[in-house]
């Protein structure tokens, strides 16, 4: 079955939703890599680990550097289109936004040596690249017979009327009227409605999410050509990401089903994290014949220290016109991600100067996150922890790209395909599909390139045993990019 994702409310202050933590659900998101980069590093599917030459080749393997024969610098401004259609109980809707961005940007000093030694250059680089786009949007809607309230009036069940007892989201609730009191118990007149009578029970819900940010990791790269045959390199990765979600999940009743006095509710839920990590990577190019580079690298895990920021908001509305709303205070939470080892193995083919092909494959093992705060002791990072390595499993990244040269004209194709990171859950893949076009002197060069990122899945809006509705979601996120670039 495809992937199954339960959207539910962020119950921040328990630091638990209903399914699992957001915590856990972030860690994975800011460690799995939505590459930008150059337009020829996007153009052949990212697959340049063992043949180097290129900027963003840093994203995969530092010893690309030591390819470089000359000085450059480079900028790669884009722009990305992320597409959702979704189907919610026979309701198709499409969403979607648009996002420009400077991919990557950067210089290379190369240093060509003269000492009769084989050690021919030392090149050295520094600047950055996009390693993770954050922006999405996505909206699903439709007509239910079931609704978010029964676990809200489920939380509120207790001997007597305690608001003391009460949890954060429910007592925002309350405040905004969606909650209320009668005959010594909390209760919602859509909850009352539905177990009034369950068979002849319908509601219009429409749940919308939207997120915006990116990461980026800024380079500071070594890399060295031992006699043409042997390319070395290192780099110290500097990542800094910011992230903003905002989620809306709104109820509101229909003619042949009203509710009696209510119309409908809106709960939404804010939150900004923002950060910084540093990370290592290493990695050698050995050219055993002129047409073949065999390349292998190792990433470090990035350390992450991060900062959230967040608040809830509800909004109620009521066959009068009367609206009430209510909105909790911004709260902050600092704690730390350490995302999993990645280690890459490539392959590269040199067929004179007609075309280069590239192969790469990449591990990571994504049970081996982890996350850590100021109170370790406290059973929500502990708890987090354990299900980060219960739910989540390695995962076998591959990407193949080629170049044709005709000239100063080059053509480039690519793929990439990378395996489901989730333990229990089958048939979650995403799929690459990559092309571009460049044209080079030997001062001057210009590349453009575009990519679609594909990924289909389901998701829930809430989950309770009575909600069996799902929304199938077919994902394109859309990326084009141009490289300007002069050599010296």
């Amino acid at each position: 079955m495809k992937k199954i994702i339960l959207i539910s409310l962020i119950f921040f202050n328990s630091l638990f939703i209903f399914s699992q933590s957001i915590y856990v659900d972030n860690a994975l998101m800011l460690s799995t890599n939505k590459y930008g980069g150059t337009a020829r590093f996007i153009g052949m599917g990212g697959a340049l680990g063992a043949l180097g030459g290129d900027f963003s080749s840093l994203l995969i393997n530092p010893a690309g550097l030591g390819v470089y024969r000359s000085s450059e610098f480079i900028v790669s401004p884009g722009l990305s289109y992320n597409n959702n259609n979704s189907t919610y109980i026979g309701n198709k809707v499409n969403d979607g936004g648009y996002n420009a961005n400077i991919n990557s940007l950067g210089f290379v000093a190369s240093g060509e040596l003269k000492n009769n030694s084989r050690w021919t250059n030392v090149n050295v680089a520094i600047g950055f690249n996009r390693t993770n786009n954050l922006n999405d949007k996505l909206t699903f809607e439709g007509i239910n017979n079931s609704t978010i309230m029964e676990i809200f009036v489920n939380n509120t069940i207790m001997d007597t009327i305690n608001f003391d007892a009460l949890g954060n989201n429910e007592y925002l609730l309350f405040h905004a009227c969606v909650l209320d009191t009668a005959n010594g118990r909390f209760f919602n007149e859509i909850d009352n409605q539905l177990f009034a009578d369950s068979n002849n029970f319908k509601i219009r819900q429409r749940k919308i999410m939207e997120t915006e940010g990116s990461a980026n990791e800024f380079h500071i790269a070594f890399g060295a050509n031992y006699s043409h045959k042997l390319y070395v390199g290192a780099s110290l990765g500097i990542t800094w990401l910011n992230y903003k979600q905002y989620s809306s999940h709104y109820e509101r009743d229909i003619d042949e089903y009203p509710i009696d006095n209510f119309t409908g509710f809106d709960f939404r839920e804010y939150s900004s994290t923002s950060g910084a990590g540093v990370n290592f990577k290493i990695g050698a190019i050995y050219k055993p014949v002129d047409f073949l580079r065999v390349g292998v690298s190792v990433h470090t895990p990035t350390f992450y220290s991060l900062e959230q920021t967040f608040h809830n908001e509800a909004y109620s509305y009521f066959d009068n016109g009367e609206e009430k709303n209510a909105k909790q205070k911004d709260q902050n939470y600092n704690y730390k991600l350490q995302t999993p080892l990645r280690l890459n193995g490539s392959l590269g083919f040199q067929l004179g100067k007609l075309a280069l092909i590239g192969f790469d494959y990449e591990y990571a093992d994504y049970s081996k996150m982890e996350l850590e705060d100021d109170y370790m002791e406290a059973n929500g990072v502990i708890a987090d922890n354990s299900v980060i390595k219960d739910v989540y499993q390695s995962t076998h990244n591959f990407r193949l790209g080629a170049e044709a040269r005709l000239g100063t004209l080059y053509l480039r194709a690519g793929g990439a395909y990378s395996t489901n990171p989730y333990k229990y859950i089958d048939d979650y893949n995403v799929i690459s599909f990559t092309g571009g076009i460049g044209y080079r002197d030997t001062k001057y060069f210009f590349d453009a390139a575009f990519s679609q990122r594909r990924s289909e899945y389901n998701l829930s809006a809430y989950s309770i045993q009575r909600n069996t509705a799902l929304a199938q979601i077919k994902n394109r996120l859309n990326n084009f990019v141009v490289t300007f670039g002069v050599r010296f």
